[in-house]
């Protein structure tokens, strides 16, 4: 079965998107198979994946009509309709997407997706009264648990939209991981500020509602025990290879916010890796908990990336070259910034595969 984590912060701009397929990526060159799942009714990862077939609007009708692919439109409307999800994978005859990497796939999402929303806030809070509603909470999480079982995934990775609504909801709360992006602004504080009280709140939500339904907590596909494995810190330019003064300045204060008021509360329900496992990986790094990485602006390297649907450290000297349409100096520093990009999220993959297993 595979490992489920979700990318989740619900302010929006933390690169959220990018480091799904990024982290997707590095995985899948550690000989992990990876599913991506694009669960954010914008379908920025669709997109990225895509490229610029996806801003064809004749191409992707038809892509989301063809029935050979496996997109979350189908997925939704079978779900609304109320087909449970092991008869729904057993009959869909649609495949994930094979990306330009032949161990990463990717469920491309849909605008309806937003629709499951509304459905999931509403049943949390009405099943005792209205039973047939209960099985729509986790009909989602099941039906990827078995998408990803299907294509022999070792990790899922979910990518979350900026919100708190009751999707994302039953997705965090079933995922096994969770990782929170952040960029150095006041914003991202805030939303800091914000998951201190919106996780504990649905965890007891979850709880109480496996309770009343009785629910066997062995077997349901919320396990309601996400643990958070820390935070990448992005969006920042740096000077001399760190953060400039302005930045750091942020970038403290989010992580005593998190230290300080986040890990304390996710302690309380069990959602956090223990403090000690997460030292032990970070061990002769300059990081300390619950620092994943740090991962600064990729500037002009992100055009390219964007262009070749491929990461910035999987690009290579002449798609550098060709594509980027550089030469000399400025050739030259984009292949050094490459390398450290490179290094950084080799560094990453590895810290997320230990405190996995």
């Amino acid at each position: 079965m595979a490992k489920t984590i979700c990318l989740f912060n619900h302010k929006g701009g933390v690169s959220k998107t990018t480091t799904t397929f990024n982290l997707g990526w590095v995985l899948a060159d550690m000989d992990k198979t990876v599913l991506i799942v694009d669960l954010d009714s914008q379908c920025n990862l669709t997109g990225l994946v895509l490229g610029y077939n996806a801003i064809d609007d004749e191409h992707m009708a038809g892509f989301y009509e063809s029935r050979a692919h496996l997109t979350m439109r189908p997925i939704v409307s079978a779900l609304i309709d109320g087909v449970p999800p092991e008869q729904f994978v057993e009959q869909d005859k649609g495949n994930v997407i094979t990306t330009a990497h032949e161990k990463l796939f990717l469920l491309p999402g849909h605008l309806d997706t937003s629709e499951l929303d509304s459905q999931i806030s509403v049943s949390l809070k009405i099943a005792p009264g209205i039973p047939a509603t209960r099985n729509i909470p986790a009909s989602l999480p099941k039906a990827l648990q078995l998408i990803s079982d299907k294509v022999g995934a070792d990790y899922t990775i979910y990518d979350l939209s900026p919100n708190i609504g009751g999707l994302n909801e039953a997705i965090l709360m079933s995922s096994d991981y969770f990782i929170v992006p952040t960029s150095p602004d006041y914003f991202c504080l805030q939303a800091v500020s914000s998951l201190e009280k919106t996780i504990p709140k649905w965890h007891d939500e979850i709880e109480q509602f496996k309770k009343v339904n009785r629910f066997d907590s062995r077997t349901y596909p919320i396990k309601n025990k996400p643990q958070f494995l820390g935070k990448i810190q992005q969006r920042y330019r740096p000077r001399y290879d760190k953060p400039g003064k302005s930045f750091q300045n942020w970038i403290d204060t989010i992580r005593e916010a998190i230290n300080g008021r986040l890990v304390p509360v996710l302690e309380e329900i069990d959602c956090v890796t223990p403090r000690a496992a997460v030292q032990e990986v970070l061990e002769r790094t300059d990081l300390s908990p619950y620092d994943l990485a740090y991962i600064s602006d990729f500037n002009s390297l992100i055009a390219i990336s964007q262009q070749l649907s491929k990461p910035i450290f999987a690009l290579t000297d002449t798609e550098i070259h060709d594509t980027g349409k550089v030469f000399g100096y400025a050739e030259e520093t984009m292949k050094q910034s490459r390398d450290k990009f490179l290094e950084v999220f080799w560094d990453l993959g590895k810290r997320i595969v230990a405190l996995t297993k």
